[in-house]
């Protein structure tokens, strides 16, 4: 797995960072904040720095009331998004003295390289090495996940630590309370890395709804309350004050009332399914690989989705992590380029498990493998192969 995710991100290394999206300078911004700099004072001199010239030439044609990289309101209301997110800067700051500017990159990649190996632990809860390691290399190559992996982002970190804390309910199930303690972890981790704590805390309290037993129940108090430090220490942007910052296309909304954001609510969503439907007509000549593993994701969240009343808790775990997902995603309700959608990455991986466990048992293949077996015992005895005499 880490052979694959390393030769996948090889280039990445070396490359010069690729700062092209503002989230990634308002990171970097708090790097500079953990190594004793002001943050607002870092942000402003980011913006102002050659690594925010491609978002100063784009806003050229813009009134200055309008550009979010030139702007100090725009720059100052932007940070409101972010108090919640220092694990990811944290640990770049601590590198920094090795890797610089390269700091942020360098720890998304190794996020990057951390899932791959969390995604197969996953896997083998439940699969053979084989299987695993095929659901696991599919969905490390996903276009979208390598995208937002290989920029100075936090995107890599989240997807992580919700495939460690699903991977923590099962090893609860699976050998004892005593794996709480990883749970708690890796959700109060990612409560402060990323806002997808959503997807395992809905799979857990949808499986104490279905099953009604104790490990589900203790999952979802301490998920809980792992979860709510986060908020209280540093303070949450609402749902609804984030929807109506979407629906204001990021900038400081005139209305933030619930009338402004359920009457433009419907049609983001509109928006934001068919552009993600529409996402394999922007890549070129590879549309059709992407098309043909959209198909093969979408038959493998069906046998997913027909495990669910199965009495292994895996399965409905994992099948109910896809509500948390959707939920997660209904409530940025903007298209994102599949960045968001990263969250749907773990169950993916268990339903493509699960298609290629199907295939590799399918009659069809059992014949093959003995048509297989028969034309190589006859090609040996053609060639005049040694064979083992019969013991007396």
């Amino acid at each position: 797995m880490l052979a694959v995710a390393g030769a996948s991100s090889l280039p990445h290394w070396f490359e010069p960072v690729l700062w092209s999206d503002p989230d990634a300078i308002n990171y970097q911004a708090k790097v500079l904040a953990f190594r004793g700099q002001d943050e607002r004072t870092a942000l402003h001199r980011l913006f102002a720095s050659p690594i925010a010239a491609k978002f100063r030439r784009d806003e050229a044609t813009k009134p200055p009331s309008r550009r979010r990289s030139t702007n100090p309101h725009l720059i100052d209301y932007g940070t409101r998004f972010f108090r919640r997110r220092p694990v990811v800067p944290l640990m770049a700051a601590g590198i920094y003295p090795v890797f610089g500017d390269r700091s942020l990159l360098t720890a998304s990649m190794v996020g990057y390289l951390l899932l791959a190996l969390a995604l197969y632990a996953l896997l083998r809860r439940r699969f053979s090495s084989t299987t695993s390691a095929v659901a696991t290399i599919a969905c490390i190559l996903l276009p979208p996940l390598r995208l937002y992996s290989f920029v100075p982002m936090t995107d890599s970190w989240g997807v992580l630590l919700e495939t460690c804390a699903l991977l923590a309910a099962v090893l609860t199930f699976d050998r004892g309370t005593r794996w709480l303690t990883f749970w708690v972890a890796s959700i109060a981790a990612l409560s402060v890395t990323r806002d997808d704590t959503i997807v395992p805390l809905v799979a857990v309290a949808c499986l104490l709804i279905q099953q009604r037993e104790r490990r589900s129940a203790l999952l979802t108090v301490t998920g809980a309350a792992a979860a709510l430090p986060a908020p209280l220490i540093f303070g949450n942007v609402s749902v609804r004050g984030n929807l109506a910052f979407v629906f204001s296309n990021y900038y400081p909304p005139n209305d933030d009332s619930w009338g402004f954001v359920l009457s433009n609510y419907f049609p983001h969503i509109r928006h934001l399914i068919r552009a993600d439907l529409t996402y394999g007509t922007h890549v070129g000549w590879p549309a059709p690989l992407w098309y043909g593993g959209l198909a093969l994701v979408a038959v493998g969240v069906v046998l997913l989705i027909k495990s669910v009343r199965a009495a292994d808790p895996f399965f409905p775990l994992l099948c109910y992590s896809l509500v948390g997902a959707a939920l997660f995603v209904a409530l940025f309700a903007d298209y994102s380029g599949l960045r968001e959608e990263l969250v749907f990455i773990p169950p993916i991986a268990v339903g493509l498990a699960l298609l290629v466990d199907k295939a590799s048992n399918s009659e069809a293949l059992k014949r093959l493998r003995a048509r297989l077996v028969r034309r190589a015992a006859l090609a040996r005895g053609r060639l005049g192969a040694p064979t083992v005499p019969p013991s007396r």
